[in-house]
């Protein structure tokens, strides 16, 4: 089933499951919207999904327009966020997911590497808006040239390299481990029934005994990189060698070893890095386990269209409820562009003339901008959903880019500083 369609299930099946009061219910917090209020619980989620990053006073002015039909009040800011705060960010987690489980249901035919599906985890931190709430809630990192908190949130996402999507997306508190983050990850692809022949690709911040013996014993698959100082991998005999591992310590704990095939990758650097994964198959190549490793940066890349393309730092809200809400909601509106984008791309390099040496793909920032304004449309009945999915489709066929491959640049390394301040939004 092309992306386009399922695309346009989920934005059908998003618009059931709010219009029906049993489920939204669900996740009022105790005592909000029991009385008869200007504000339905409804119209604050479709607030909530339409509102862009420009100051509240305009969101507010422009959704009785764009939204006629829903009719929103006019009412202040303050009573806005009052009553945001009456509704769980878990509403948001179940829509994410419910987008991440239907697309995997409805797609034909996963794409996979040599019959493995290869994921992603990683982490990123998050800044959000310093108040005594966030603080105290997600906590604040500091360095020496900061000469006050900053408050920060954790973030962590089980990326599918394969097809764009964001599987799964936590945001904890700013102390909350990687590793412990990576086992939430691991059981919710479990339970999705996803981890049949996946391949979890791991940064070196993520080494454990415990989550590579919990992959193993359930029957899929890891590549991580490793750090040089664990000798165990560092000093084996040859640069594609099969081991049975346990760290030191574990010695005298009586547990049956992992098997894991380490090996030592050249870089174009001249500098070796070493991998680790329980791919035993010779079938396999180094080389192409390399290259495996590598399409892990597609979620570095991920990360940046979070945080520059969604402005996913720039909080509408000012307490620890809002930021969820709103990480889960760019969370669905990005894997909702992906599928977009999935289709448009094919179909793009589909009709690119047989003389033209150049490949091109759809504008990401052009469907972004399209899905962003049209989705609460659609959702309380102002745009038909297949028609206007089927325009932003249209659109980012005509809006393409030139691909240019092999584009290497030098991360910096930016000294924390604070960046977002709650006084200044955009006006356009």
């Amino acid at each position: 089933m092309p992306n386009t369609i399922i695309c346009q299930k989920i934005v059908s099946g998003i618009k059931e499951m709010l219009l029906c009061d049993d489920f939204i219910s669900k996740f009022r917090t105790p005592g909000a919207f029991t009385r008869k209020r200007k504000l339905s619980m409804y119209q604050v989620i479709l607030f909530l999904l339409y509102t862009s990053k420009r100051s509240m006073n305009l969101n507010l002015s422009n959704i009785r327009v764009d939204l006629h039909s829903l009719g929103f009040p006019a009412v202040s800011k303050q009573a806005v966020s009052k009553a945001r705060k009456g509704i769980l960010p878990e509403l948001f987690l179940s829509l994410m997911h419910f987008v991440a489980e239907t697309f995997y249901l409805l797609t034909d035919q996963r794409r996979s590497w040599h019959g493995y599906y290869p994921f992603a985890i990683d982490g990123s931190k998050i800044q959000v808006p310093g108040n005594r709430d966030t603080l105290s809630y997600f906590g604040s990192a500091h360095n020496d040239k900061a000469r006050h908190r900053t408050a920060m949130a954790a973030a962590s996402v089980l990326y599918d390299v394969s097809h764009d999507i964001i599987a799964d997306a936590l945001i904890h508190p700013f102390d909350h481990g990687e590793r412990k983050a990576a086992g939430e990850h691991l059981a919710h692809l479990e339970n999705m029934g996803l981890h049949k022949n996946a391949v979890i690709l791991f940064d070196r911040g993520y080494h454990s005994f415990e989550l590579m013996q919990h992959i193993d014993d359930k029957g899929y698959y890891f590549l991580e990189r490793v750090q040089k100082n664990i000798h165990a991998f560092a000093d084996v005999a040859s640069d594609d060698e099969i081991i049975d591992y346990y760290p030191s310590y574990k010695k005298e704990a009586q547990i049956e070893p992992v098997t894991v095939r380490v090996l030592h990758v050249l870089l174009d650097d001249g500098s070796t890095e070493y991998l680790v994964t329980n791919l035993l198959s010779p079938a396999i190549t180094p080389l192409m386990l390399k290259e495996l490793y590598f399409q892990r940066w597609l979620v570095e890349g991920k990360y940046m269209e979070l945080k520059s393309r969604w402005e996913l730092e720039e909080f509408s809200g000012a307490t620890h409820i809002s930021v969820e809400q709103e990480f889960f909601i760019n969370i669905m509106l990005s894997n909702l562009t992906a599928m977009i984008k999935a289709d448009a791309d094919k179909e793009i390099e589909q009709t690119r003339r047989p003389d033209n040496k150049y490949h091109y793909q759809a504008n990401r920032a052009n469907i972004i901008g399209h899905m962003k304004d049209f989705l609460p449309l659609m959702l309380c009945g102002e745009k038909a959903v297949a028609a206007q999915l089927e325009w932003i489709y249209g659109e980012a066929l005509k809006g393409r880019s030139q691909i240019q491959p092999d584009r290497k640049s030098k991360r910096p390394r930016v000294q924390l500083k604070r960046k977002h301040f709650n006084n200044r939004k955009r006006c356009i």
